[in-house]
């Protein structure tokens, strides 16, 4: 199913923001808020003016006196034909800045998974399925657990990858581990902590990016901006190592292709780090595990392409959707995974996003 329809049509409609502070709704300037592919914190930004804060909040007294601020930013989207409001995230601040000339206050933050990354762990968790331990991680960090059931015991995995599984790491490191074994996808969204089954491009609802050649007008239609951009790196397949790892018959195996280490750069050098896709398909052997290495090698290098672009800002874009791209007549008419999706809401500017996507999962992709 198509989740917007990119047919353009005059329209009019009102954008309302909320912002609160430590559960009070404030005035701001302007909001920028990342949603990022799953295995990563989504960030958000935002600009208040000291004038316009409410009694008390207004000096900066109230701000050098505070702990923690948590923020939450909504958008509505009004319309004589719809009402759409949308929280599109909910986190802690980081850091916060002051400019004096401009009597504003800036703030930075993640979202909650944050709680996870800034979680060092060493545990084994060896009698808990990966879908118990998402459940504790989350209520550890008093997050209220989405969890799809699963029968994948941690101990299991333990058996056959020691190291991956005791190094000391982040619980949010070692839960998007395991949701790779179990081929899930885990991230936060507000309070909620999700652990389910990632999307499958052949029966999620998609997002529609919709080109039209110019016609009966001179210029082309799009219901996106005129910075729509794709891109085909033909040097890529000198950047790329795919890791397939499995365990069949009481052996596990861990191969890459091609077989050179896939390191980062040193001091001065001027080759750039290889991306290093990660798979994990049980039941293979060695031999089997190459083949499909190979073979995810071949389609990355071969086809992997990106896509980026500017909308009007909405509430349905984000980085659990398939994008499909339209109108073109080219080989980038196709599916896309969501890399970021950007919102800014200001009085300036109004409600505005922009995306990067690629049409490889870019969660099966891991650093140097």
């Amino acid at each position: 199913m198509d989740l917007n329809n990119p047919v353009v049509t005059p329209d009019a409609r009102h954008i309302v923001g909320r912002l609160l502070l430590n559960g009070i709704e404030v005035p701001f300037v302007s909001a920028d808020v990342d949603s990022n592919a799953f295995y990563s914190a989504d960030t958000f930004s935002a600009v208040f003016a000291l004038s316009a804060m409410p009694p008390g909040m207004d000096l900066l007294g109230w701000w050098s006196d505070q702990t923690s601020i948590e923020v939450s930013i909504a958008v509505g989207i009004l319309s004589p034909n719809t009402t759409d409001w949308e929280t599109l995230i909910v986190g802690g601040v980081d850091r916060w800045t002051f400019q004096p000339a401009r009597f504003e206050v800036r703030v930075e933050g993640r979202d909650y998974t944050a709680k996870l990354i800034d979680a060092k762990t060493s545990e084994v968790f060896k009698n808990l399925t990966t879908s118990q331990l998402a459940t504790q991680l989350a209520q550890r960090h008093g997050l209220t657990p989405v969890v799809t059931a699963t029968q994948t015991t941690v101990g299991s995995i333990y058996k056959y990858d020691h190291a991956h599984v005791t190094d000391e790491r982040s619980e949010w490191d070692l839960l998007s581990y395991f949701a790779g074994v179990d081929g899930f996808q885990v991230y936060v969204k507000g309070n909620e902590l999700h652990y389910e089954p990632a999307l499958d491009p052949t029966t999620a609802d998609q997002y529609v990016i919709k080109w039209v050649d110019p016609g009966s007008l001179n210029w082309p239609q799009a219901n996106c901006s005129d910075d729509l951009t794709f891109e085909r790196d033909l040097t890529l397949a000198k950047g790329v190592t795919v890791q397939v790892r499995s365990w069949t018959k009481g052996k596990a195996y861990t191969v890459s292709y091609p077989t050179n280490t896939a390191k980062g750069i040193a001091p001065g050098q001027s080759t750039a780090k290889r991306q290093v896709y990660s798979v994990v398909r049980n039941g293979l052997d060695k031999a089997a595990a190459m083949q499909l290495a190979q073979k995810l090698h071949k389609q990355i290098t071969d086809h992997e392409m990106r896509m980026s672009g500017s909308l009007p800002g909405d509430n349905i874009l984000m980085p659990n959707v398939i994008v499909r791209v339209e109108g073109t007549n080219s080989p980038f008419d196709q599916l896309y995974y969501v890399d970021s999706v950007r919102r800014s809401i200001s009085f300036e500017s109004g409600y505005s996003m922009s995306l990067t996507a690629k049409n490889h999962n870019p969660n099966s992709m891991i650093l140097p």
